[in-house]
């Protein structure tokens, strides 16, 4: 029971450094969103290390809501990259769940300019953005594995950091570590990889 009461603190925590801007966009939803079958689904690993399943929520039609669910064989930190069209932008969502030390828990938003689609896959990493433009929603995790669900518009209005999410295919970048922090620094990336995918599919 203790380490229940831990775990939901510890949510509680996380959920409450969320922009309040954020907060009042799902507040009514936030529930619905959680629980929500997404129907789309894509291994973007080949060998089945990072699952993405998503669903778009048309409440606002001009600026739809992404719900995004990765489930990542890791207990460790993972990202996931939005690539601008023309390959000069990294939008990146990065998310860890630490059940051992809580505090170590964390979910960013990022960013980082790139070459031809390249960039940022370094120690150094990409910038943290001015605000964070996701929502996180819910996360599980287990001896091997993590599992986080998050939202986010399709257009934050943050456009020298964040990218629009357009219909039609997009090049999505993925990656993940087997630990979290080592001497104050993210652990160094264990496996990296890129996919096109359509979230939005074209009218």
């Amino acid at each position: 029971m203790m380490k229940f009461l831990m775990i939901v603190a510890s949510l509680t925590a996380i959920c409450s450094a969320l922009p309040s801007r954020l907060g009042r966009q799902t507040r009514q939803s936030g529930r619905e969103l959680e629980s929500m079958i997404l129907n789309n689904t894509m291994e973007l690993d080949p060998e089945g290390s990072f699952r993405l399943d998503w669903d778009v929520v048309y409440e606002d039609p001009s600026n739809p809501l992404l719900v995004l669910e990765m489930r990542v064989a890791t207990t460790g930190w993972f990202s996931l990259r939005f690539t601008s069209a023309d390959l000069t932008l990294g939008d990146y969502f990065y998310g860890a769940y630490d059940a051992s030390k809580p505090s170590n828990s964390f979910f960013l938003d990022k960013h980082c300019a790139l070459v031809d689609g390249l960039g940022c896959e370094t120690a150094e990493g990409p910038r943290d953005d001015f605000r964070n433009d996701f929502q996180l929603l819910s996360f599980l995790f287990g001896t091997d594995y993590t599992v986080m669900r998050i939202a986010r518009q399709v257009d934050t209005g943050n456009n020298l950091q964040d990218v629009v999410i357009t219909p039609g295919p997009m090049m999505i970048g993925w990656a993940w570590s087997t630990g979290i922090f080592n001497n104050g620094f993210l652990t160094p990336i264990e496996k990296f990889g890129f996919q096109t995918v359509v979230l939005i599919a074209a009218e």
